[in-house]
C-alpha cells in the first residue's frame, strides 16, 4: 500500500481510536481509499495524546475503550481544542451513551456494525462542518484583531489601550507586580507633515510603530497608537531601570531614522498604590509634558 504520509491532495487526516484491531484495519482501508490520511490509537489515553501531537481533522472514537472511555477522552480533547471534530462509534446497546457524548460536544455518532457507505458519508459530512467552523473562527478572530488594531502602524489602538490597562491593574492588584507606562510623542511632526505632506508623515508613523514593536518584549509588553503622533507602551513587571532602557532604545532608534528633525519626547511613570487608572495615565502624560517642554528628544521619569 502507498505510504499515506507522502500522498498529495488528501481530503484530511482522520484518527481512529478503537481497541478492536479488525475494526481499525477496516476503517483505515475505507478512509484511505476515500482519500484520507489515517492515524490509529487503541486506548483513550493514546487517542488524546495523538490528537494533541498530530492535530487530525476528524477523530473516530469508540465509546468503550480500555482505560478512560470515549466520553472522558472527548472531554479531555475538547479542553485543548473546543472545535475538534469527534465522531463516536457505538454498539447498539450504547446508543444512549452516544447521545450523552453528543451533549458533551461530539459532532455525530455511528452505530456498530456500520455500513461502509454510511460511515464514509458521516466522516465526509463532519469534515465539511469542521472546516466551516474553523473558517468561521478565523474570520471572527480577524474581525477581533482589526477592531483592536491601528491600521497605519499595526500597533493596538486607543480603545484597546484602556481595556488592557484596566485588566493589567486588576492583575497587578492580585500579583503585586510592577507596571510601568511610557507615553511617546513625536517632536517636530506637525512641521514635517506640513512640509512633506501626509503620505510622508504616514511613513514616519509606520516606522515609529515598527521601532516600538521591535523594542518591547513580545507577548509581554504592548504598544499602542494613542492618537495622532502619540504612542503608549505598557511594560509589564518591568522595573523603572528596565523601563528607561526600553525608552532609550526607542528614543535613540527614532533619532537615527532618516526623517529630518524627527525625534521623540518620552514620559515614564511606574504605577503606585495611590493611583487610579486616570491618575496613572496623567502621571505619564505629565512626564511627557516635562520632556517636551525641556526641548524634546529626551526621557523624563515621573517619580511620585
Amino acid at each position: 500500500m502507498e505510504d499515506p504520509t507522502v500522498r498529495r491532495g488528501v481530503k484530511g487526516k482522520v484518527l481512529i481510536v478503537d481497541d478492536a484491531p479488525d475494526t481499525l484495519e477496516i476503517i483505515k482501508k475505507l478512509l484511505y481509499y476515500e482519500g484520507y490520511d489515517v492515524a490509529m490509537a487503541s486506548t483513550g489515553e493514546e487517542g488524546v495524546k495523538k490528537v494533541e501531537e498530530e492535530n487530525p481533522d476528524v477523530v473516530l472514537m469508540d465509546i468503550n475503550l480500555p482505560g478512560i472511555d470515549g466520553t472522558e477522552a472527548l472531554r479531555r480533547i475538547r479542553i485543548f481544542n473546543p472545535l475538534q471534530c469527534v465522531i463516536m462509534l457505538t454498539a447498539f446497546a450504547t446508543v444512549d451513551n452516544a447521545i450523552r457524548a453528543l451533549k458533551e460536544g461530539a459532532m455525530d455518532f455511528v452505530k456498530k456494525p456500520f455500513e461502509n457507505e454510511h460511515l464514509i458519508h458521516i466522516v465526509n459530512q463532519s469534515l465539511e462542518k469542521y472546516k466551516t467552523l474553523r473558517e468561521k473562527e478565523k474570520l471572527e478572530e480577524e474581525v477581533r484583531r482589526l477592531s483592536i488594531t491601528d491600521d497605519l502602524t499595526g500597533l493596538y489602538n486607543h480603545r484597546h489601550f484602556f481595556k488592557t490597562l484596566e485588566a493589567e491593574l486588576v492583575r497587578r492588584g492580585r500579583q503585586r507586580t510592577s507596571l510601568s507606562l511610557m507615553m511617546v510623542d513625536l517632536d517636530n511632526f506637525k512641521s514635517y507633515n506640513d512640509r512633506y505632506g501626509h503620505l510622508e508623515g504616514d511613513k514616519v508613523l509606520r516606522n515609529v510603530g515598527e521601532i516600538v514593536k521591535h523594542s518591547i518584549r513580545h507577548n509581554v509588553d504592548s504598544g499602542y497608537r494613542y492618537g495622532g503622533d502619540e504612542f503608549a507602551v505598557l511594560l509589564i513587571g518591568a522595573s523603572m531601570d528596565r523601563a528607561r532602557a526600553i525608552a532609550e532604545r526607542i528614543r535613540s532608534s527614532i533619532e537615527q531614522m532618516e526623517f529630518q528633525n524627527i525625534t521623540v519626547s518620552v514620559g515614564l511613570s511606574e504605577y503606585r498604590d495611590h493611583f487610579d487608572l486616570e491618575g496613572f495615565v496623567k502621571s505619564a502624560d505629565d512626564a511627557l509634558y516635562t520632556a517636551k517642554h525641556a526641548g524634546g528628544n529626551r526621557i523624563h521619569t515621573n517619580i511620585p
